[in-house]
């Protein structure tokens, strides 16, 4: 008993530092600071660093699946509106997203250039995208009686979120929440028809 207490103190302890280096890594630039730098400046020393994590790419790839949302907990908080439409549904799930956002859109937006701009990042935000599709449509079975009905969703529902997320991050000239929303509205004039599949 005493095992598994420690090792979810040390997981929650992992995710905690992974968080606050990948906002020094976005802020500096991943190759302008060393693991030490790092570490002094999230108050741990070079030697906890290499404890938790193989190298600063470790770091991030840890903060970024920390960050994947949890989409059956999510969904079952929100669904009460029977009139409301999947796809209104599932704009809402991005809600905590839009509010990191405006709350602190500079550490946002260093974040995902970060991950652009970094080969190694890219190919795990890819693949971390298609492990939140996957959860998506899992989380969304309960609600659509054609099990291909919600794996296609959760595919474009996802698409949409990362279209907005690069738009938002490219351009200053709307808010995140802004540009999702028209996301999704152009998708619902694309398909409307999914209440007759459940």
């Amino acid at each position: 008993m005493g095992s598994v207490v420690r090792e979810r103190v040390r997981e929650k302890m992992k995710t905690e530092l992974a968080q606050q280096l990948y906002a020094v890594f976005a802020e500096r630039g991943l190759e302008n600071v060393t693991a030490q730098q790092a570490a002094q400046a999230v108050g741990i020393s070079r030697a906890t660093f290499f404890r938790y994590f193989s190298s600063k790419e470790d770091a991030v790839v840890t903060a970024l699946r920390s960050m994947n949302m949890h989409f059956s907990q999510m969904l079952e908080s929100m669904v009460s509106n029977p009139s409301e439409s999947l796809l209104e549904l599932l704009r809402r799930s991005f809600e905590p997203t839009v509010l990191a956002a405006e709350g602190d859109p500079g550490t946002m937006r260093s974040q995902i250039n970060l991950v652009k701009s970094t080969p190694a990042l890219r190919a795990t935000w890819q693949e971390s995208r298609r492990e939140q599709s996957s959860a998506l449509a899992q989380a969304l079975h309960p609600y659509c009686a054609n099990p291909r009905l919600a794996d296609t969703s959760a595919l474009l529902a996802l698409t949409l979120y990362d279209h907005a997320l690069l738009r938002w991050v490219e351009s200053d000239e709307h808010g995140l929440r802004e540009i999702l929303d028209e996301a999704f509205d152009f998708a619902a004039m694309i398909d409307d028809k999914w209440s007759t599949s459940r």
